[in-house]
């Protein structure tokens, strides 16, 4: 079911989805709760299984200390890894990379340098 977001800045018509831990109707185009959406709107949502989902477990991820969460492992330009939510260093052992390349995952690389500086003439 499309549910139009009421939160300024937004206003698009969604899919949105109900979070069964809170209630809350989140937007899928700005990610933020609706409000003013009554009970049996939250319930039709339910039963037709537009819910939140967060059982999406991925292969080679790793507990962040910063994030207090399972992130995946991205590559910066020098090689290092590092959370690919935070962009905090995450230390993993040699073993743990070479079994990551041998399976065939490719780690992303993440461009972290500062010098994007644009000139104006």
């Amino acid at each position: 079911m499309n549910i139009t977001c009421n939160n300024k800045g937004c206003m698009k018509s969604s899919a949105a989805l109900l979070d069964t831990k809170t209630m809350e109707i989140i937007c899928q185009e700005c990610g933020r709760s609706i409000s003013n959406i009554s009970p049996a709107m939250k319930t039709a949502l339910k039963q037709a299984g537009q819910i939140v989902r967060t059982n999406a477990k991925k292969a080679f991820s790793v507990l962040c200390k910063t994030c207090n969460g399972n992130r995946e492992v991205v590559l910066d330009e020098k090689g290092n890894t590092m959370c690919k939510i935070c962009l905090k260093p995450i230390n993993v052992s040699t073993s743990f990379k070479l079994a990551m390349q041998e399976s065939g995952v490719q780690l992303e690389k993440v461009d972290t340098s500062k010098d994007n500086k644009t000139e104006t003439k």
